[in-house]
């Protein structure tokens, strides 16, 4: 099939999930930035799941694949890893093909905590870290599901590269 995308511009697409933590003392931390709330996620790097779901949209777009195939979550050198530095790297790596990212679009879910007052610090942050424009939201899902009972948190997140 031939494609009908215009040349030089391509769409990648993310998404990860990290259980609730049992840990109290485990910060929260969503696109490089700490939540205060008392219940950061699970996770062999920092667990931050809108860095991670940034990653796999920016790799997929090129055909690198996604975040574990490059930072795998047995490698003991990643161990408590920051995701911002993970993210930069697989900016590198798109940035090396001759890759630009034109803007990315990130969505959590999450029952808890409250994110509105966090949202434009962590788009900015990643926005920084990416050199271009995002955009962060927060969904509930509304008590329904294990999500919505707060065991766990999503991120969904899709990025337009461009290749002069």
């Amino acid at each position: 099939m031939e494609s009908i995308s215009p040349p030089g511009l391509r769409i990648g697409s993310g998404f990860d999930i990290h259980p609730v933590s049992t840990d109290p003392t485990r910060p929260l931390i969503l696109g490089g930035v700490e939540v205060s709330s008392g219940c950061g996620l699970l996770g062999h790097s920092d667990a931050d799941v809108v860095c991670h779901a940034l990653s796999d949209a920016v790799l997929g777009a090129v055909g690198l694949g996604g975040i574990g195939d490059h930072f795998p979550d047995d490698d003991p050198s990643l161990e408590g890893a920051n995701s911002l530095i993970l993210l930069s790297r697989c900016v590198q790596m798109v940035s090396d093909l001759g890759w630009h990212i034109v803007n990315a679009d990130v969505t959590v879910v999450a029952q808890k905590p409250r994110l509105s007052g966090f949202l434009r610090e962590i788009s900015s942050s990643v926005s920084l870290t990416i050199s271009a424009p995002v955009s962060v939201k927060a969904k509930s899902p509304e008590r329904v599901g294990p999500i919505g009972e707060n065991l766990g948190m999503i991120a969904l997140a899709s990025a337009l590269l461009w290749q002069p």
